[in-house]
């Protein structure tokens, strides 16, 4: 059986991609380009299986799994999101990027633990899945590829 402390620290990040999920639906809900809403899916899935493969760790370990509902933290998240989200779609991800950015950092924290080999593993997977959520979303911002797609989908209309 695991420490504790290993299924807190399990049960912590398990809460961070629950709060995640929230935060994408709020998002999502208000995003009308296909591109973004597509990836945007995507990476709500990799939270999803995060949540569901950590709290496969904490059950074996002993522990109350999480649901997927968020604490205080994931509905200010979720809240904050939202609202910028009314901005339209660059504002959105701008929200996105945040709350990215604190997973990554929560996920390089984790890191520094000392865990079970498999625990290890499924963490630095995460961590992966993080590192390219947040690249994404950076590029997104900069390039706001959303608007080539609309012009380019206009131009066929047009020709």
């Amino acid at each position: 059986m695991a420490e504790k402390s290993e299924v807190a620290r399990l049960r912590s990040l398990a809460q961070l991609d629950a709060d995640a999920v929230g935060a994408y639906d709020a998002a999502l809900a208000r995003i009308p380009e296909p591109l973004v809403r597509e990836r945007l899916g995507g990476f709500r899935a990799d939270h999803l299986r995060h949540v569901q493969e950590l709290n496969g760790f904490i059950h074996h370990f002993g522990g109350a799994p999480v649901d997927l509902r968020p604490d205080l933290k994931g509905a200010a998240m979720k809240g904050l999101t939202a609202m910028s989200s009314m901005m339209g779609t660059e504002a959105a991800l701008v929200a996105m990027l945040g709350n990215e950015e604190f997973s990554n950092r929560a996920y390089d924290l984790a890191l520094r633990f000392d865990w079970s080999p498999d625990v290890r593993v499924l963490i630095e997977r995460h961590r992966e899945d993080e590192r390219r959520h947040i690249l994404w979303i950076r590029e997104a911002v900069r390039t706001r590829p959303w608007e080539r797609a609309s012009a380019h989908e206009g131009s066929e209309v047009q020709a």
